[in-house]
Order: structure tokens, then C-alpha cells, then sequence
């Protein structure tokens, strides 16, 4: 076997990579570390100094996948020039829009415990960027925003579990999020003046 020098983090990306597309083929039960290794073409010692055991090589791939899945709604909510409101559009658009590359497996009977975790990866990733987004958009207003993080757990927690369900695309399910999206930021934007 040839052997090709990698930065050590790149080479992790490839093996969290390749680990989660033979999971999704061929389901967990038949993967174990040694058989990404070789399907990765490095030495079975290499892969288990990144992770020494199949649980948390499971783990982190699919914290690996959440971030990759989630860069698209992360970069339209870090994205400047639109309003808030059109960018939380676009990062529903997207959520809801699927294309993600491993969709059917998350969605397969009896996979419903990993299509939660990968659900709250999800939630966990994109949560900082929409926090970060409505502290500017409070800034904007010459406004503060004290509970930001409190909100972007409550609005990304909850479009997640509206927008991510089987079946998905569901175009009522989206529109609900939508909907209570906008409430949420109106009364974000309000003050809380009604406490």
C-alpha cells in the first residue's frame, strides 16, 4: 500500500468521511474501525489512534455529517446584507429542501434513535450561527439581546424537529416552522415588553 502523508486533521475528515458512507451502506452492525481503514487504504493502527473504538468513530462521523449538512443553512445565516428574516427563509429553504446524501438511511425504519442524533448534531451546529445572527440583528436595532441563545435553541430546535421528520420534504410541516419562526423573531424583536 502506498502511503500518502496527510495533515493529520484532513486525514481524520477522509476517515469520519468514509466511515459514515460505509454505516449508511451497510449499516452499523457490519462496520468496525479496521473495515474503514482499509476502505480509507490506510493502516488499521492509523485509524484507531484517531478513534479507539467503533462507538465513537460512529459519534463523531455523525457529528462530522451534522457540520457538512449544515453548511449551507449556517452560510446563509452568516450571510450579509440580507435582512434576518429573508436569511431565516433561506435557512428553512435549505433545511427543508433535503439533498442531504445520506437521507435514506437516517429515514429507514427502525433508524429513528439515529435520525434523532443526527437531528441534534444538526441543531448543534447551526445553533452558534443563528445566536450570532440575532445578536446582530438586535445590535442592528440599537437593541441588546440578552436571551439570543436561549431563542436560537428554542427556533432551531424546534424547525429541526418540524422540518426533519419522515416523509420529508413536508410542505405543511415547513410551513408551520415558518410561521412560528416568525413569531418567535417578532416577539424577540419586541422586547418582551408583554412579561
Amino acid at each position: 500500500m502506498t502511503r500518502t502523508v496527510m495533515d493529520p486533521e484532513e486525514r481524520r475528515r477522509e476517515l469520519l468521511a468514509c466511515a459514515m458512507r460505509l454505516f449508511a451502506e451497510e449499516g452499523y452492525d457490519n462496520v468496525s474501525v479496521r473495515a474503514v481503514a482499509r476502505a480509507a487504504g490506510v493502516a488499521p493502527g492509523l485509524a484507531y489512534h484517531y478513534f479507539d473504538s467503533k462507538e465513537k468513530m460512529f459519534a463523531e462521523a455523525i457529528g462530522d455529517y451534522a457540520r457538512r449538512c449544515a453548511e449551507g443553512i449556517n452560510a446563509a445565516l452568516d450571510e450579509e446584507g440580507p435582512s434576518l428574516d429573508e436569511r431565516l427563509e433561506r435557512a428553512l429553504d435549505l433545511g427543508a429542501g433535503g439533498g442531504y446524501p445520506y437521507a435514506a438511511f437516517f429515514h429507514a425504519e427502525g433508524h429513528g434513535a439515529l435520525h434523532d442524533r443526527l437531528s441534534l448534531a444538526m441543531c448543534e451546529a447551526v445553533r452558534p450561527h443563528l445566536r450570532a445572527a440575532l445578536e446582530a440583528d438586535a445590535a442592528s436595532r440599537g437593541s441588546s439581546a440578552p436571551d439570543a441563545d436561549e431563542l436560537a435553541a428554542i427556533m432551531t430546535y424546534g424547525a429541526v424537529g418540524l422540518a426533519s421528520g419522515p416523509g420529508m420534504p413536508d410542505g405543511a410541516a415547513t410551513a408551520a416552522a415558518r410561521r412560528y419562526l416568525r413569531a418567535l423573531l417578532a416577539e424577540f424583536r419586541s422586547g418582551g415588553a408583554a412579561d
